[in-house]
């Protein structure tokens, strides 16, 4: 059976590249195609300047093979005006001239944009050495430009995605708020009502049940108040600012001290610290960070809370570090999740979304957050933002 032939162009699935070949005499073309025939590119010919600039207006090059003596224009005024073309500006140019090195004024060749220069008589292996770098260069580039294009498509198939999530966010909130949160606010009337007019005739395990149905409906409005809480969140710009974070905290500290006058808790907050943060964001994310250290040391004798930062590996950290009931790090992955308890409703009260709401913030400005603690040792909450 006869062997079938192979063939030295590309296989189906690699990419044929064009290269401009620039010379005035046929013959001399002629050869150099040959030289190049093994490469298995697509080579276009050109026979002077101004037809090798008609050709650069049809298409790109991976590389341009230009001969320096040509009649009427010479390769040194063609590359001047292929340099003056944004789209070729950055074309890698070698000259091939049969001048030896003293006739060819080598400096202004580079001077033009020239990657090299190569000698008649031509050796075919080095010029197919030569010419194959820019080929693997081009084909690089080319591949780098069509991923970023599936990139730039992905990157608005995603945006546009979440574009529409957040317009079905947008509309649940205004249902939390507004079909949902209204019944339950009526709800919560006909049920104070029901108590003050007629809390005398009731017995008392009549009332403790109203009671307790109140005490539901109250803590599914505050649930309802966090997922607005959180929607908001994911909206709006980012503004960011340089912001004093330890007077800030100062304020938020004078303000649970004021909402908790019974509880006396000794505060340390360090000087100094700033942030570029949206101050906005990052008051309520200090008010929720501060409020969690206050709730959490509610039952130590000698509460103390630290506010501060530490720098780790060239890493800038600031924290929140209380002396309270801690947790168990197995469980640190539910801190931050929306509606997680570590405790219970009677134990600590509480909507369960105000680590979330930090993460979320801390989310927003690109940063990390993260907690350490042990059970009865306290816990501290690091971010960075």
């Amino acid at each position: 059976m006869a062997q079938r032939m192979t063939s030295s162009r590309p296989t189906a699935t690699e990419s044929r590249v064009d290269i401009l070949l620039v010379d005035d005499d046929a013959t001399k073309r002629f050869a150099m195609k040959a030289v190049l025939a093994p490469l298995g590119q697509t080579v276009v010919e050109a026979a002077s300047g101004p037809d090798a600039l008609r050709q650069l207006l049809k298409q790109d090059f991976a590389v341009i093979l230009l001969d320096v003596r040509m009649p009427g224009m010479d390769g040194f005024e063609a590359a001047q005006l292929i340099r003056q073309r944004p789209r070729s500006e950055l074309t890698p140019i070698i000259f091939v001239t049969a001048l030896d090195r003293v006739e060819t004024d080598m400096g202004r060749g580079y001077d033009l944009g020239a990657v090299d220069f190569v000698f008649a008589p031509v050796v075919p292996a080095i010029m197919r050495a030569k010419v194959t770098v820019f080929v693997e260069l081009y084909k690089a580039q080319q591949e780098l430009r069509r991923y970023r294009t599936q990139l730039e498509r992905l990157v608005q198939e995603r945006t546009t995605a979440l574009t529409a999530i957040n317009r079905e966010l947008e509309a649940f909130s205004y249902s939390v708020s507004h079909d949902l949160r209204a019944p339950l606010l009526s709800f919560n009337g006909l049920n104070r009502t029901l108590l003050d007019d007629y809390g005398d005739a009731l017995d008392p395990r009549a009332k403790d049940y109203l009671q307790r149905m109140r005490l539901a409906s109250e803590r599914m409005t505050s649930v309802f108040d966090g997922l607005q809480t959180l929607f908001r969140l994911t909206s709006g710009e980012i503004h960011r600012e340089p912001i004093d974070i330890s007077a800030m905290a100062a304020e938020v500290v004078d303000e649970m001290r004021a909402a908790n006058p019974s509880r006396k808790v000794e505060v340390e907050i360090a000087s100094g610290m700033r942030a570029s943060a949206d101050p906005r964001l990052a008051r309520i994310l200090l008010t929720n960070l501060v409020s969690n250290a206050f709730k959490f040391t509610s039952k130590e004798p000698a509460a103390r809370i630290e506010i501060g930062t530490e720098i780790v590996d060239g890493d800038t950290r600031l924290f929140v570090r209380d002396n309270g009931v801690g947790f168990d790090m197995i469980y640190a992955h539910k801190l931050f999740g929306a509606f997680q308890r570590l405790h219970s409703q009677s134990e600590f009260p509480g909507a369960g979304i105000g680590l979330a709401t930090v993460r979320r913030i801390v989310n927003r400005h690109g940063g990390r957050a993260w907690a350490e603690g042990a059970v009865g040792e306290g816990a501290t909450f690091y971010f960075v933002v």
